[in-house]
C-alpha cells in the first residue's frame, strides 16, 4: 500500500509541477556579482516560494500572486562559483546548477551584431579561427535569444546558456563574444553575454512602442519595409526579444545597428535616445551603461553619396545626448564591397575599451578616437579641436584626406589639413570666409586621422564655427 502511495505521490508531483522559470534561469547562467539580483518565475497562485542560494547558504521566501507570478531579490557577492539555486514550493522543486557570479551584459542590434564568429557565407571574420580555437573557457557564458516578434509583450524566449567552447562560440555574435572575452581577460572575473539581435531590422522595432508614440508625431515612426515584414513594426522586437530579459540584473548593454535606418537619418539620434530611455525605464536600473558602434563606410547608394555619413553624424549626436554612453568609430575598417566589415573582433575590443574606462574605472585606457568639440575661425583657416587626444593626433595612412570647407555660398571645397598639437588646421584657397567644415562626408572613405592610440576620428560636420 505504501509503495502504491509513493508512486501516486511522485506521479502527482510530476504531473502537477508548477514552478516555471524564465530561460534566463538555467544551468550555466551568470548572475551579476555584488548586486541585489532579481529572480522570478511562476508557480501555483498564492503559493509560498523559497529560493536557496549556495553562495549565501541561506534561503529567501516570497509568495506568488493570484496569477502564480512571483519575484524576489537575492544578494550576490564576488565569489565566482560554481554555485546553485534551488527554487521550491510545497509540491515542487527546481535546481539550477553551474552558476557563476560575474559581469552580465546584453548585446543587441541588426546583422553586424548578429554576425557570428563563423562569419556569413562569403563574408569572413578576420582572426576568428584563433578566437574559436582558443575558446574553451568555462568563465565565459553565452546565451543567444532566438528570433521572434510580437505585437504584445511576451514572458519568455527560446535559448539557453552555454559555456564557451568552439562548438558554441563559433555560432555566437563575433562582436559580443570579443567584447565578453576582453572584459573577462581584463577583470579576471566570469562574464555572461546575452545576444539578442536580428539582421536587417530597424531601431524602432527594438524600442518600446509607447515611448515612440509619446515622443514622435503620428506617422513618423512606422514600418518602412516594402514587404511590411512584421518584425519591422515599432516595438515588435522589444516585446519578444528584450522584454523577456527584463528585469534580469545586468551591468549594461552594447548595440550595433543603423544600416536599416540610413535613409531616415534625421530621426535617428532622437530615436536612439528614446529607445535607450525605454530600455532603462523598463529595466529599472537607472542609467546603465550603453555603448554602441557607429556604422562603417560602405558603398550603399554610391561611394561618393552621403546618406551613411548623415547616419554616422546622427549617431555621433546620439552619443552626446545619451547619458552614460559611448560610441565606437569604425571609419577605418569599412569595406567598399561588404556591408558586413570583417574586423568584428576589433569592434568588440573597442566596445570593451569604453566599458573598461567608463564603467570599470580603467582611466589608463583611451576609449575613443578623436571627437571634435569645437571649430574656430582664424582668418581663412579653421582650427578644429578634439577630445580623446591627450597624446596627440596622427595620420597613420599618409596625408590627411577627406576634409572640406564651405564659405558663404555653401559649396564645399577640398581642404588642406595639418596637425598642430591636439588640433588640426584646415584651409582652402577657394574659401576666404569659412562657414562650415566636414570630414569623411561620404558613404565610403578611408580614414586618415587617428589619435596616438590608433583609434580613428569619427566623420563629422560642423556648421557652427566660432570666430
Amino acid at each position: 500500500m505504501r509503495f502504491h502511495y509513493l508512486i501516486f505521490f511522485l506521479f502527482s508531483v510530476s504531473v502537477f509541477s508548477q514552478i516555471k522559470m524564465n530561460n534566463l534561469f538555467s544551468d550555466n547562467m551568470v548572475l551579476q556579482r555584488n548586486s541585489n539580483v532579481n529572480i522570478w518565475g511562476k508557480s501555483n497562485p498564492n503559493q509560498k516560494v523559497t529560493v536557496y542560494s549556495s553562495w549565501n547558504n541561506k534561503s529567501v521566501k516570497t509568495k506568488s500572486n493570484i496569477n502564480g507570478e512571483w519575484i524576489l531579490k537575492i544578494q550576490t557577492n564576488d565569489y565566482n562559483g560554481p554555485h546553485k539555486l534551488i527554487i521550491s514550493t510545497n509540491n515542487d522543486l527546481v535546481e539550477i546548477n553551474n552558476i557563476l557570479l560575474g559581469e552580465v551584459w546584453f548585446a543587441s542590434g541588426q546583422s553586424n551584431m548578429e554576425m557570428p564568429l563563423d562569419g556569413f557565407f562569403g563574408e569572413p571574420i578576420y582572426g576568428s579561427q584563433d578566437i574559436i580555437g582558443k575558446s574553451i573557457n568555462s568563465n565565459i557564458r553565452l546565451l543567444t535569444v532566438e528570433r521572434n516578434y510580437s505585437a504584445t509583450p511576451v514572458a519568455n524566449f527560446e535559448g539557453k546558456w552555454q559555456e564557451s567552447r568552439p562548438v558554441s562560440s563559433r555560432y555566437f555574435s563575433a562582436v559580443a563574444y570579443s567584447f565578453a572575452k576582453y572584459i573577462h581577460e581584463s577583470l579576471r572575473v566570469p562574464v555572461g553575454i546575452i545576444s539578442s539581435a536580428w539582421g536587417g531590422t530597424p531601431a524602432e522595432a527594438w524600442a518600446k512602442k509607447s515611448f515612440l508614440d509619446k515622443e514622435f508625431k503620428p506617422g513618423i515612426i512606422r514600418n518602412n519595409s516594402i514587404e511590411k515584414f512584421e518584425e519591422y513594426n515599432p516595438g515588435y522586437l522589444f516585446n519578444a526579444m528584450l522584454k523577456p530579459l527584463i528585469p534580469f540584473t545586468v551591468r549594461g548593454g552594447i548595440w550595433y545597428q543603423g544600416e536599416n535606418n540610413r535613409e531616415r537619418a534625421k530621426h535617428y539620434s532622437k530615436l536612439m535616445q528614446v529607445m535607450v530611455e525605454s530600455w532603462r525605464s523598463e529595466w529599472g536600473q537607472g542609467d546603465f551603461p550603453f555603448y554602441f558602434v557607429q556604422i562603417a563606410p560602405f558603398r550603399y547608394d554610391g561611394p561618393n553619396e552621403s546618406s551613411s555619413a548623415e547616419l554616422r553624424d546622427s549617431q555621433l549626436d546620439a552619443m552626446k545626448n545619451i547619458k552614460n554612453s559611448g560610441m565606437v568609430s569604425t571609419v577605418d575598417i569599412g569595406d567598399l564591397n561588404s556591408i558586413h566589415p570583417p574586423e568584428k573582433i576589433k569592434v568588440g575590443n573597442r566596445l570593451a575599451y569604453w566599458a573598461l574606462n567608463k564603467t570599470y574605472g580603467f582611466k589608463s585606457i583611451t576609449p575613443s578616437g578623436p571627437i571634435p568639440n569645437s571649430a574656430k575661425v582664424d582668418g581663412s583657416q579653421v582650427v578644429v579641436n578634439f577630445d580623446y587626444v591627450n597624446n596627440g593626433l596622427y595620420n597613420f595612412n599618409g596625408p590627411l584626406n577627406d576634409f572640406e570647407i564651405a564659405g558663404d555660398d555653401g559649396i564645399f571645397y577640398s581642404a588642406n589639413a595639418k596637425i598642430y598639437l591636439k588640433s588640426i588646421i584646415l584651409e582652402s584657397s577657394n574659401v576666404k570666409n569659412p562657414k562650415e567644415v566636414r570630414y569623411g562626408w561620404k558613404n565610403y572613405f578611408e580614414a586618415s586621422l587617428f589619435n596616438i592610440e590608433g583609434l580613428p576620428a569619427s566623420s563629422f560636420y560642423i556648421k557652427e564655427l566660432v570666430k
